[in-house]
């Protein structure tokens, strides 16, 4: 089960942080609905397209920090949450954003400001190896088609 951890808002003086608690046991193929509806960020020259391909489900918990910042006690509340592997038209690189998302234990969906694609800085991410990097190209083609050849 894999974890992450990033900062909350504070609260009544108290600064919480949000922990990922994975309950995926392997990440799926996005839904072609959830490419097809999804925002597009808008890139300009510095930028490049990242398309999501794959998601992981699982929960948000918010703890209480302790003065080091770690979380500390348990989980005062939770919410859905995704986590949704992007990759460049050509597979060579990758990132993962976390995200709210919407459910009811059966299912899960992103929130309606998701993005399907993103933009960022030519070269961010992490690289993809060479034996994956078929793989993503086929699923960007896949969902985005001609969309993905711009």
């Amino acid at each position: 089960m894999s974890q992450s951890i990033r900062p909350s808002n504070q609260s009544a003086g108290t600064d919480r942080v949000w922990k990922w608690i994975d309950q995926s046991d392997e990440p799926q193929l996005i839904p072609e609905t959830w490419a097809d509806n999804g925002g597009r960020e808008d890139d300009d020259d510095t930028d490049e397209q990242y398309f999501a391909v794959e998601v992981r489900t699982g929960l948000q918990l918010e703890y209480r920090t302790n003065e080091r910042g770690q979380a500390t006690g348990v989980a005062a509340r939770e919410r859905p949450a995704i986590q949704t592997l992007f990759v460049t038209a050509d597979g060579g690189r990758a990132v993962v954003v976390e995200s709210q998302a919407a459910g009811n234990g059966e299912t899960v969906r992103p929130l309606s400001d998701w993005s399907a694609v993103i933009a960022r800085r030519k070269g961010h991410g992490e690289t993809i190896d060479a034996d994956q990097r078929d793989k993503y190209r086929a699923a960007v083609r896949d969902l985005y088609g001609e969309e993905a050849e711009d």
